[in-house]
């Protein structure tokens, strides 16, 4: 799979968290590092947030009706406790919980934590990816291959929402998944962002489409980026919405292979 160009992460944040994780290599490996510590022994898939609260001083997660935002860790006595939007879906609730979570995690690092900025956030959604589909077993899950059906029984499994699996097996296997409805793109990571990206890269588009919306699953054959890749398709039951994958049509499995002795490497400091 092509390597991705590493981000430079600048904040405190990333800091303290590298520093938390025993300075690894990357940020994304302190998080992998920091998540796999605090899920030693919790229930996984789906993680139990419940056996979490402790481990980080949480006394409780409360839903409040008419809540402006997705959800905030508060102070509660001498620990914290998690209000989250009692509108959200058990999904985004889930992520929204694990998100505050991550905040705990710093909470947890000595004084003068950080606790505002655009890297601390992205940092905190990549701990909650990590804590509620940790990639270890995300890769023993998926097993040889990825079809868009697979996504759709990950996010089941994991008990997340199908945008939040989809961008994390984007993030573990560089793949591109994306969703159509009614013939229009709705999101996509990886290759496929935006309408035109279909029309130019999936063959026969408009008859893959077609297919897709009547409900037909397929797939067809794709020349990108100077490799052979296979775009298939799945449909949501009674709706005009499916969801595509996009990967190269080398082996998937020895990738997958190398994924999994690579996690089964990692050393928890």
């Amino acid at each position: 799979m092509r390597k991705k160009k590493q981000k430079r992460w600048t904040s405190a944040a990333a800091r303290r968290l590298l520093g938390l994780a025993g300075n690894p290599p990357t940020v994304e490996k302190a998080a992998e590092v920091v998540a796999t510590r605090l899920l030693e022994g919790v229930r996984c898939p789906p993680t139990d947030l419940e056996a979490l609260r402790p481990r980080l001083n949480v006394s409780e997660y409360e839903p409040i009706d008419g809540l402006p935002i997705s959800g905030e860790l508060r102070k509660d006595g001498d620990g914290f406790k998690i209000v989250y939007s009692a509108s959200l879906q058990p999904g985004r609730r889930r992520f929204t919980i694990a998100h505050e979570l991550a905040h705990a995690v710093f909470e947890t690092t000595g004084p003068n934590c950080p606790r505002y900025g655009n890297e601390l956030e992205r940092i905190c959604n990549m701990l909650a990816s990590e804590l509620l589909m940790p990639r270890r077993i995300l890769v023993e899950h998926v097993g040889s291959s990825i079809h868009p059906g697979r996504i759709y029984d990950l996010a089941r499994v994991f008990e997340t929402s199908l945008m939040a699996t989809a961008l994390r097996c984007h993030q573990v296997f560089g793949i591109s998944i994306f969703q159509v409805e009614n013939a229009c793109l709705v999101w996509g990571y990886g290759a496929i962002r935006h309408q035109r990206d279909i029309e130019v890269h999936i063959h026969e588009s408009e008859a893959a489409i077609t297919q897709a919306m009547e409900g037909i699953p397929g797939e067809t054959a794709v020349y990108l980026n100077g490799r052979d890749h296979v775009c298939s398709w799945a449909s949501a039951r009674g709706k005009r919405r499916a969801l595509f994958v996009l990967q190269p049509r080398s082996s998937m499995q020895q990738e997958v292979k190398g994924l999994v002795a690579a996690t089964s490497r990692l050393i928890i400091s």
